[in-house]
C-alpha cells in the first residue's frame, strides 16, 4: 500500500462503522459553502446565473441553498447575465468570429435568457458589421481555399461560414469578394 492512499476497507484496513467518531461524514451544503464555490469560480471568468446553478447542483447543493446566495450575487452586482453576455460576445467575436445565429445558440445553452440575447446581439451589430466578422473568420482559410478550383472554394467557403453562424447573404457576399480578391492575386 502506498504511503499517500487512504486506506479502504477492501485493503486491509478495519471499518470504522456509520457511529465511531472516526467516521467522516460528508459536509453539509451550507449557503457559506454555496458562496465559497460562486465566488472562487467568479474569480476566474464572468458566469451566467445557469451555469453557476448547474456548478452548485454537480457540488450537491440543491436549489433551496443556492437560490438565495445566486440572488445575492446578482442584487451586489457579481452576477450578471447581460454582462456576461456582452463579454462572452467579445470575447468570441475576438478570438473566433461567428454568426449571430452561432452566438445565439452558444448564449443560450450557457442559459442566457432570450430577451438579454437579444438586446445584446443588437449591441453587437451596431458595434460591428456581420461583414467584417466574417471576413475576419474566413481570412485563416483562405491559403488552403486558393488551392483549389473555384467552385470547390467556393462551396468550402461558403459551408464553413454557414456553420460558424453566418446568414445566406452575409455569406454569399464575402466569398464572392474574397475569392474574388484571391483569383486576382
Amino acid at each position: 500500500m502506498s504511503f499517500f492512499r487512504r486506506p479502504t476497507a477492501s485493503s486491509g484496513a478495519r471499518s470504522t462503522g456509520t457511529g465511531s467518531p472516526g467516521a467522516r461524514t460528508p459536509p453539509v451544503p451550507t449557503e457559506e459553502r454555496a458562496r465559497e464555490i460562486c465566488l472562487a469560480a467568479l474569480a476566474r471568468r464572468p458566469y451566467a446565473r445557469r451555469e453557476l446553478e448547474l456548478k452548485l447542483r454537480q457540488k450537491g447543493i440543491g436549489g433551496d441553498i443556492a437560490d438565495p446566495v445566486l440572488d445575492r450575487l446578482v442584487d451586489v452586482g457579481l452576477l450578471d447575465d447581460a454582462a456576461f453576455a456582452r463579454a462572452f460576445v467579445a470575447s468570441r467575436q475576438r478570438s473566433r468570429p461567428r454568426g449571430r445565429r452561432a452566438l445565439e445558440q452558444e448564449l443560450f445553452q450557457k442559459g442566457v435568457s432570450r430577451d438579454v440575447i437579444q438586446s445584446v446581439l443588437e449591441e453587437l451589430v451596431e458595434e460591428e458589421n456581420p461583414r467584417d466578422a466574417a471576413e475576419r473568420a474566413l481570412a485563416p482559410k483562405l491559403r488552403g481555399l486558393a488551392r483549389l478550383d473555384n467552385a470547390a472554394a467556393r462551396k468550402k467557403a461558403s459551408q464553413f461560414l454557414s456553420r460558424r453562424g453566418f446568414d445566406y447573404d452575409t455569406v454569399r457576399t464575402v466569398v464572392d469578394a474574397c475569392l474574388n480578391d484571391l483569383s486576382e492575386e
